[in-house]
């Protein structure tokens, strides 16, 4: 039987490896999680767009069968596209303040332009969300 010491230092040196191994693997899963959750969060916010235009359409529909004049229907437009500008930028600026100051270097977009180009680049991951059943 060799030095007991020998044991004791392949041990720690195991237990070293085994536990460096297992902090970068969770953080680069931790990373990737971050990553997805920033496109399902800026789809999520594109499918609620698309169904307040959709409600836009609906009322712009009521308000023409119900005879309104010009000057209301235009100040309802005007009203509307200031709501979904205010929501776009809001929605933004609440996903980045949302992270730390240490991960917020992790969110590739500081406003919509940007964060839709962002999901433009991962189509194809959003895609694949919405279309899982």
């Amino acid at each position: 039987m060799g030095p007991w010491w020998l044991y004791l230092l392949i041990f720690a040196f195991g237990y070293l490896t085994c536990r460096v191994f297992y902090f970068f693997r969770s953080a680069r899963v931790s990373l990737s999680l971050i990553k997805a959750a920033h496109i399902i969060y800026l789809s999520s916010l594109i499918k609620a767009l698309e169904h307040l235009l959709h409600s836009r359409e609906i009322m712009l529909e009521y308000l023409l069968k119900s005879e309104k004049n010009s000057t209301y229907i235009s100040s309802f437009e005007v009203r509307f596209n200031e709501d979904v500008k205010i929501l776009k930028k809001r929605s933004v600026q609440t996903l980045i303040e949302c992270h730390p100051l240490f991960f917020r270097h992790m969110v590739e977009f500081d406003d919509w332009d940007s964060a839709m180009h962002h999901l433009q680049e991962n189509k194809k991951v959003a895609l694949q969300f919405w279309n899982k059943q």
